[in-house]
């Protein structure tokens, strides 16, 4: 009767060593594997000194930068998981230490214009087409087409030039001999050839009429453009000054814009 207590003792004993072997186990391999690999994702992180922070529109470098893991539950929608994603992009706000980098915090789609660059707005009445499913951070290409014809019923009549083949208008594209005539006023700057005037412009905002953003949804853009909060009435464009104060002289002539989304 001892012997049998005595080995059912030593039963209890080992089972109790083994939960408690494996809840020891358990609690490690959730503390050193699964909570920080299964979790858990890798995110960049701003390194500032103690005390100090990062000032809007600073330019990020290697060194204020550090990946750290986080829990899943912890991490912002849009987040920045690689470094070469922000090196030398421009900072939105300030920026303290340990903060976790996303898209809202960092210019990656270089929104924000330099020094030498503005954001034009577009008037609606300036535009000959554009599509219906820009979204802002877009690339476009810009052509330049000629305004409205003149109505058909106020056109000159033939002339003895164009009744035998000779140069003239057609569908609001100039001949040869029209655009040398239009080239001789120096006030004017020169016509633009037939291609595109400028290439992978950024759209920082697509408006409405309204002056509201041009989104997929309301919760933002997630159906890749199948529907839309609004219709596309006026974008912002980020040009260099000088690209932009060229454009405003050929809307000043009447010209048109056919804006593209090529990206």
């Amino acid at each position: 009767m001892g012997s049998q207590r005595g080995h059912l003792l030593k039963r209890n004993y080992f089972f109790a060593f083994l939960i408690l072997i494996i809840g020891f186990g358990g609690l490690l391999g959730y503390d050193l594997y699964f909570k920080p690999y299964v979790l858990s994702q890798t995110v960049v992180k701003v390194k500032v000194a103690e005390g100090g922070f990062l000032p809007k529109n600073y330019e990020l470098k290697v060194g204020d930068l550090y990946l750290d893991s986080v829990q899943t539950k912890d991490i912002p929608s849009g987040v920045i998981t690689e470094v070469s994603q922000v090196e030398h992009k421009i900072t939105n706000v300030n920026l303290m230490d340990g903060s976790i980098l996303t898209e809202s915090l960092v210019d990656v789609s270089d929104l924000e214009p330099q020094q030498d660059e503005g954001i034009f707005p577009i008037p609606k009445e300036a535009i000959f087409a554009i599509n219906g499913s820009l979204r802002s951070r877009d690339k476009v290409d810009i052509y330049l087409v000629e305004g409205d014809p003149p109505d058909k019923s106020e056109a000159a009549p033939p002339t003895a030039a164009n009744a035998s083949g000779g140069p003239a208008y057609s569908a609001g594209v100039m001949s040869d001999s029209s655009a040398s005539n239009s080239g001789n006023e120096a006030a004017q700057p020169a016509e633009p050839a037939r291609q595109v005037f400028l290439s992978g412009v950024t759209v920082n905002y697509v408006r409405t009429e309204d002056n509201n953003d041009v989104l997929d949804t309301e919760n933002g853009n997630i159906n890749n453009r199948f529907t839309s909060t609004g219709k596309v009435a006026a974008p912002e464009l980020k040009l260099k000054k000088s690209d932009g104060e060229l454009l405003g002289q050929y809307l000043e002539q009447g010209k048109k814009l056919w804006i593209v989304r090529v990206e």
